[in-house]
């Protein structure tokens, strides 16, 4: 197999991750081939993948990816095609968790396979850092880069306030109706229902990792300020027939430090980022099932789990552009 039938290459800073938080890994594949290639998948090798979860493991680093597919991460294209053309790109997103005690450089090999046939392998090199005020600027999910422009932003919202506590807690997980509340400073910004780890829907176990940013953004009127952005990550990793895994979600909120409001929350709902307005003071998610177009599909959604956020009592604001095209910025929020 010829090395230049593909390319791979790092975009938005997405190699530089920070400890103890989940950050977006961007890649850009390319085929440099002469032909159609299908079903290009990135993956980590068999001695970095988890037995027990559907996850890759690099030392303490972590690596995620979502959409269900547990042999790795697809390349898509918008309008879910998997066909990608000669001189054609596509984007693949992992999200990077490191656990490290300290700050280093992570040796991160890929896995390529296409239609399930490996034909290459490449290595990213992860930089780890520690946790200063460069943590706490705000990342958007699909377009990860560091807003060094906002680093003034964030010191001055630190001098004037300290860091925020920030806390999710996991109810009744084991019965049939459990939720997460995540609270800041001792205060519940967002209650969420629904399928979220247990009963008839969804057996299988999740994981619930909440991270606080800052932001800069409008507000409802208008008005330019900055924001504390709390980040809740859910993430379905075990296998079930019940389930679709893996799989990962985000339910972020905005809020007002002057009103302690959440002005704004942001999710997704397949490859796109979704705004809701507010203000609330505390916002009402619930993650249901997906929709279903066939019998079959209906049928399988019986036994089978989903997990996108649908926003209960704040009103739908923007939607971006499809992030599977390299081509767009899909960000429906600016934040900064």
């Amino acid at each position: 197999m010829s090395p230049e039938l593909l390319s791979l290459r790092v975009e938005d800073d997405s190699e530089v991750v920070f400890l103890r938080r989940v950050s977006t890994l961007k890649l850009i594949v390319r085929n440099e081939s002469g032909r159609v290639l299908r079903r290009i998948c990135l993956a980590p090798p068999p001695l970095y993948r988890e037995r027990e979860e559907v996850k890759g493991r690099y030392g303490g680093l972590q690596l995620l990816w979502g959409g269900g597919y547990d042999k790795g991460a697809l390349v898509t294209l918008p309008g879910d095609r998997i066909e990608v053309r000669p001189g054609e790109e596509g984007v693949v997103y992992f999200l990077l968790y490191p656990e490290l005690s300290s700050p280093r450089v992570v040796n991160v090999p890929l896995d390529v396979l296409i239609e399930g046939r490996l034909v290459k392998r490449f290595t990213v090199k992860v930089r780890v850092l520690g946790r200063g005020l460069m943590s706490y600027v705000y990342r958007s999910r699909y377009v990860p880069r560091i807003r060094k422009e906002l680093l003034n932003t964030v010191k001055k919202a630190v001098e004037e306030y300290g860091v925020p506590e920030v806390e999710s807690k996991v109810w009744a997980l084991g019965t049939p109706r459990p939720r997460v509340e995540v609270l800041l400073e001792g205060k519940r910004v967002v209650l969420i229902t629904g399928d979220v780890g247990s009963g008839f829907m969804h057996i299988s176990k999740i994981h619930v990792l909440t991270d606080l940013y800052i932001a800069r953004a409008l507000d409802p009127e208008k008005r330019e300020r900055y924001y504390w952005v709390v980040r809740t990550w859910f993430f379905w990793l075990n296998k079930s027939v019940f389930d679709e895994a893996p799989d990962a979600e985000r339910v972020e909120v905005w809020v007002n430090p002057d009103t302690e409001m959440v002005d704004w929350l942001v999710t997704d709902a397949h490859w796109k980022e979704v705004v809701y307005r507010g203000p609330v003071e505390c916002a009402w998610v619930r993650i249901e099932g997906g929709e279903h177009r066939s019998f079959v599909s209906k049928l399988v959604g019986l036994l089978k789990s989903y997990h996108p956020p649908r926003v209960r009592n704040m009103r739908l604001y923007a939607v971006s552009p499809d992030s599977r095209d390299p081509r767009s910025a899909a960000i429906a929020i600016s934040p900064g």
